[in-house]
């Protein structure tokens, strides 16, 4: 009975708190900054009752077409607020990241069930930050090419792996083929060993983990809205899994984290282990952030692979991507090697790929939630303290301001700088870009930099909470796609009981933290017989010495040292010209050592060699060198011809040239 009676009590006093809550929104003083649009609440629930049980991001979506880019919930008095374009995200999360870089309390996932040691939840504070320290050399873009062997090996796995199992008219599980793969990448890497079935009990505890996590992130969680509750001492059912969740994960974490230690060959763990940012965190704490780094690698890549097939089978018939693909591949790999990570500098329709999948169909639809430190304004809204800020990553990859009318059609083509991705071979000038109106397939030339964020792609969020594996990501994404194209023609698996093809629903998908494909069994059909030969000859690759590779990878990596870029300054005040700066010294110097040879001037009263010293320099607040002379030879006649014919400029009509570039950075908006 007084258990009962003190349960009343309780559920009255978190009543009387909701409704607290929500009257600060109707009881505050007025302001002349309105809120942002949205649709209209109740008293104290707000938009609740609006909210769809699953699918979120679809009603979200419909009322970003409504409201706008930037709309206002209000969820029992907490203000949310959804980002429905490129624009507006960029504009808050990144170029405003020191407000809108925290993320708000999840007492049952973030407290409970992870004790705040997981990377993704933690606050933006000094503890983050030496993680992303000491994860951020192992995941830069030098890095990640250090990785190619691993990723090229593993591919080829997946190759004969698949060949293996398409001898049947029911097709291939290609998600749990590429799930394999992908998971023994992120092992051997992290941590000294492969995953050579996939069905590895530390890989199906770690799934199992993974689906309990999603489930409390998504799921109702009373005590996320009541925090206080945990702290009452009663036997909350809740509590109880929460700790067993926990357990299990770190279990599995310092299970993983000792046997990388204990490994031979390099990895992650151990490269990790000799840092000084390690020195800062216990053992517990550096065990989570090597398995949450695995988790996420894992849902990505995998999920993104998935969505490729996904589309290959119900996009590629109409739309001809994959033959086009394939064309490339033929013109410039060839059918005497398998593709490598060498050849993406010719193919630029397969990065093209990548990115369409990544729009096509964001995995974290919702992406993970930003918090507001501070009061803010933007475009004459108020954006209130506290506020839970989400990127709704499906409206933005839809947005037909950017990427046209056709948003929801799989067209690599809106990433290209040319509609034919730069030629047979794709070694022309097309290189991934983001395309505006691809009806007309008016299409832009962006610079190689644009794969690293430049462009709205989704898929890894937005400014300082961005994925900082990102690159290793886009390189597995890439090697896998690359593979497949070139080995297979794909089909829909046969049904045992019709006998008929089986249809892929495009939006089949699941509905948790992040969407993936509905299983499925697809027909992988060779090209030829030349490629049942390389891969009978080349892809098993079982017997190779993973440790042999690795200390490879740990020796190259010792030897390319990221180093720093002194010129430019440091911090907030490094020089923001920079980039132009670069690409200015960059042309320049391409051009001269493409024309000329080099040689010191002839003194004209000794009729030597002038010696040029090195450390000859003014002494100021820059130093330049001393004034001299030098002979500039051309190599050859075609460069006389060449130059004589095409680098005469001073007719040239500047007005047009600085209208064009306006026009070009207009349409970049």
């Amino acid at each position: 009975m007084v258990s009962q009676l003190f349960l009343l009590l309780l559920l009255g006093l978190a009543t009387i708190l909701l409704v607290g809550r929500s009257l600060r929104y109707f009881l505050r003083g007025p302001d002349p900054s309105p809120l942002p649009p949205g649709p209209p609440g109740l008293p104290i629930i707000g938009n609740l009752h609006q909210m769809p049980k699953s699918r979120v991001w679809l009603q979200w979506h419909a009322w970003g077409k409504k409201y706008g880019p930037v709309i206002f919930l209000n969820m029992l008095g907490q203000p949310i607020v959804i980002l429905h374009s490129a624009k507006a995200a960029q504009d808050l999360l990144a170029r405003r990241g020191a407000i809108y870089s925290d993320r708000p309390r999840l007492v049952l996932a973030g407290e409970l069930a992870l004790k705040g040691l997981h990377l993704l939840l933690m606050p933006y504070d000094a503890q983050y930050k030496i993680h992303q320290k000491m994860e951020a050399p192992l995941l830069t873009p030098r890095a990640a090419v250090s990785y190619r062997p691993l990723l090229e090996l593993e591919s080829r796995q997946l190759l004969f792996n698949i060949l293996e199992g398409s001898r049947s008219s029911r097709g291939v599980n290609c998600h749990q083929q590429i799930e394999r793969t992908t998971a023994s990448i992120t092992y051997s890497l992290i941590y000294g060993y492969r995953l050579l079935t996939g069905h590895e009990p530390e890989h199906a505890r770690a799934h199992e983990i993974q689906k309990q996590f999603a489930a409390m992130m998504v799921g109702p969680n009373l005590v996320d809205f009541i925090p206080f509750l945990h702290r009452i001492p009663l036997p909350w059912p809740w509590k109880a899994k929460a700790e067993r969740h926990f357990q299990e994960q770190r279990d599995l974490h310092m299970t993983n984290l000792h046997r990388a230690l204990g490994n031979p060959g390099w990895n992650f763990a151990k490269e990790m282990a000799g840092s000084p940012e390690r020195r800062q965190m216990g053992e517990e704490e550096f065990a989570f952030d090597l398995g949450i780094l695995a988790d996420a690698a894992l849902e990505t890549t995998v999920i993104s692979a998935g969505w490729f097939v996904v589309a290959w089978l119900t996009q590629g018939p109409r739309s001809g991507f994959a033959a086009r693909a394939q064309a490339r591949l033929d013109a410039v790999v060839g059918r005497a090697r398998l593709p490598g990570l060498d050849d993406r500098p010719s193919l630029p329709y397969v990065d093209a790929i990548v990115e369409e999948v990544l729009r096509w169909r964001p995995i974290g639809t919702t992406g993970v939630p930003h918090l507001t430190k501070v009061e803010d304004r933007y475009e004459g809204a108020r954006i209130p303290a506290g506020s839970i800020v989400f990127a709704n990553q499906w409206a933005i990859s839809r947005d037909a301001e950017v990427f046209g009318a056709d948003t929801d059609d799989f067209l690599p083509e809106r990433w290209l700088a040319e509609p034919d991705g730069g030629g047979g071979g794709g070694g022309g000038g097309g290189r991934p870009g983001v395309g505006r109106g691809t009806g007309g397939r008016r299409t832009v030339p962006v610079p190689p930099a644009a794969l690293d964020g430049t462009l709205p792609s989704v898929g890894f969020g937005f400014g300082r909470r961005q994925c900082t594996g990102r690159h290793v990501a886009r390189n597995v994404l890439w090697i896998q796609i690359t593979m497949l194209l070139w080995a297979f023609d794909l089909e829909g698996a046969v049904s045992p009981e019709t006998g008929e093809r089986v249809e892929v629903d495009p939006m089949a998908m699941t509905d948790s933290l992040v969407i993936r494909p509905v299983p499925f069994n697809v027909l992988f059909k060779t090209r030829g017989p030349w490629v049942d030969e390389l891969i009978s000859r080349r892809c098993n690759t079982l017997d190779e010495d993973l440790v042999k590779l690795l200390d490879s990878i740990g020796e190259f990596r010792a030897s390319r040292q990221d180093l720093p870029s002194v010129g430019f300054g440091f911090g907030r005040r490094q020089c923001t010209g920079r980039h132009v700066a670069r690409n200015v010294l960059w042309i320049q110097i391409t051009m001269l050592l493409w024309a000329f040879d080099l040689e010191g001037a002839v003194s004209p009263e000794t009729g030597e060699r002038v010696e040029v010293d090195p450390m000859a320099m003014t002494d100021s607040l820059v130093i330049r060198p001393v004034p001299f002379n030098v002979l500039f030879k051309t190599r050859g006649p075609w460069v006389d011809e060449l130059i004589s014919r095409r680098c005469n400029t001073l007719d040239e009509d500047l007005v047009k040239l600085l209208d064009s570039i306006g026009e070009f950075r207009a349409s970049r908006q």
